[in-house]
């Protein structure tokens, strides 16, 4: 059972992360009331398709936070796999330093959906450029026969 103080540590840290996230424009997020203990579970209630779990702990304990993190997925609503666990890093000032961990297979899934072509299908006036390129070098080429 957590002390009073851990609890508002830890209350302190999902208003954090729920602020930023609001801020960022990935819609309006809140502490989840109850802390995962009602219906809904996990820290942070968001639009996000992520189960979110936040640590302020003193020491880190990635593997049992982890652990957690995926079984309140599992319980909660979500799939197993759509998990984020928020960890503050507790060698720095509050909130200087934060982390989120995720599956690595949701991280590679993410990477696909987020990642755009390098070259993006030619609109008619980058047609019209690639086409003089190609006449010109033709040209440049016809002089140098």
């Amino acid at each position: 059972m957590k002390g009073e103080s851990a609890r508002k540590k830890g209350a302190r840290f999902e208003r954090f992360i729920a602020k930023e996230i609001t801020e960022a424009g990935l819609g309006k997020a809140g502490r989840e009331g109850n802390s995962g203990a009602g219906f809904r579970k996990g820290d942070i209630a968001s639009n996000l398709p992520f189960l979110l779990e936040a640590k302020n702990d003193k020491q880190v304990a990635i593997l049992k936070n982890i652990d957690q993190a995926v079984e309140q997925a599992r319980i909660g609503n979500y799939s197993s796999e759509k998990w984020a666990l928020i960890t503050r890093d507790p060698r720095y000032p509050e909130f200087e330093r934060a982390y989120a961990t995720i599956d690595f297979w949701e991280f590679l899934e993410l990477l696909k959906k987020y990642s755009e072509p390098r070259v993006k299908e030619p609109d008619r006036q980058m047609k019209w450029k690639i086409e003089r390129l190609i006449t010109s070098a033709k040209e440049l080429l016809k002089e140098f026969k």
